[in-house]
């Protein structure tokens, strides 16, 4: 008897099996450690039960912030030295050389430390409108800029697209919501000067690596959720801003999760986010509000995410990912393994695995350009190898 050929849909569940069971993998690992981090604090709070004094409580809080403070000049002086390495050597590591650049447009008047830097292909045709492709920078809120992405960003322009790379602003200076407000204003500028640029503005894609996909996720939200939309005072010309797609690249969709994982400095990172203030000590609405995961729905703009087997907020990709397979949205997913498969790999294009991603990222963008409604009907997990 002959085998039965198999199914485009026996292929898909296998994936989604394998999906599953590498999630679960990565939740149990993440709730290991966060069963430690628990038993630290209560042991800490036994050390406090007998102190109720109000002064106590005032001395506390002091010493979050005076905590807080030295923490952040720490990491952020080791970041801000990472980030100049990293776009000398690892980060801008194959780029490509088949576009030019303009760097520094400021597309807000009222604050002159904000611009993008915009990418073509040198032959583009200008007289052909082009599709535009929004990229945001990570660097846990409290740093990062567009000249160190451009490997990412040069090998997207190379594909024919406009490709616009935003600096939005570092936290706490830039807490929440500055900066998802910063990116509405770049999107408005972009609309304003479609003209000058003969680019289509009407539908973009966007994308963003780590603290860059997290909020490239909560641009989806915004794009795709009245309720949501309507939390944020943001520039009326870029408001019903449409995005056509979605590529995040080891992002963080829910901080309060995120502090569980065990990421290096991810407390640092995230309370800078929220102006200096603890995620946990925020109301509850302001920490639903922050974690784009709470907000999609079956609208949310197709997706292609990243994730990475040697990163500790790898399940942050899983359960987004699980959240949009559950509401039916179009989601690629690439889990990268390997040596190389660390935090935000896809940034650098140096690495096999990098190329590999976005090999893939190419064409799920240009299954979006072109409308394909097989394309767009289908999930899929991938898991690729180095």
């Amino acid at each position: 008897m002959k085998n039965r050929p198999v199914s485009k849909a026996d292929r898909f569940r296998v994936k989604r099996s394998e999906f599953g069971k590498l999630h679960s993998e990565l939740e149990a690992r993440r709730a290991q450690f966060d069963k430690a981090l628990k038993l630290k604090r209560e042991e800490v709070k036994e050390l406090l039960a007998n102190r109720t004094v109000e002064s106590e409580e005032k001395a506390k809080k002091l010493m979050k912030k005076l905590a807080f403070a030295v923490k952040y000049s720490y990491v952020h002086g080791g970041h801000v030295k990472n980030e100049i390495l990293g776009m000398l050597t690892f980060y801008n590591g194959g780029r490509s050389f088949l576009v030019r650049a303009k760097r520094k447009i400021r597309y807000d008047p009222g604050d002159e430390k904000l611009y993008m830097n915009i990418y073509q292909r040198f032959n583009r045709d200008v007289s052909v409108k082009a599709k535009v492709f929004v990229y945001i920078h990570g660097g846990g809120w409290i740093g990062g800029w567009p000249e160190a992405r451009e490997a990412f960003t040069t090998r997207i322009a190379s594909a024919g697209y406009f490709v616009a790379s935003l600096y939005y602003g570092n936290a706490p200076a830039y807490s929440h919501p500055k900066m998802i407000q910063n990116i509405y204003k770049a999107f408005a500028y972009l609309k304003e000067h479609a003209e000058d640029y003969n680019i289509d503005a009407d539908e973009i894609f966007v994308g963003g690596e780590s603290a860059g996909a997290h909020l490239a996720a909560m641009a989806g939200c915004i794009s795709s959720n009245p309720e949501y939309n309507a939390r944020f005072e943001l520039d009326e010309r870029a408001r019903r801003q449409k995005i056509t797609g979605l590529v995040l690249n080891c992002g963080v969709y829910d901080l309060e999760k995120a502090l569980t994982t065990g990421f290096r400095n991810v407390k640092v990172y995230t309370q800078a986010y929220c102006g200096k203030t603890a995620v946990g000590d925020l109301p509850e609405e302001i920490r639903r509000e922050i974690s784009p995961i709470y907000w999609v729905n079956a609208d949310f703009p197709p997706t292609f995410a990243i994730s990475a087997e040697n990163d500790k907020l790898a399940v942050m990709t899983f359960d987004f990912v699980d959240r949009l397979f559950s509401l039916g949205v179009h989601t690629e997913h690439f889990h990268g393994t390997g040596l190389f498969a660390l935090h935000a790999f896809a940034v650098s294009q140096a690495f096999k695995i990098s190329r590999k991603a976005m090999k893939e990222v190419k064409e799920f963008l240009k299954k979006m350009s072109d409308g394909s409604d097989t394309a767009i009907s289908e999930n899929v997990a991938k898991k690729d190898t180095e």
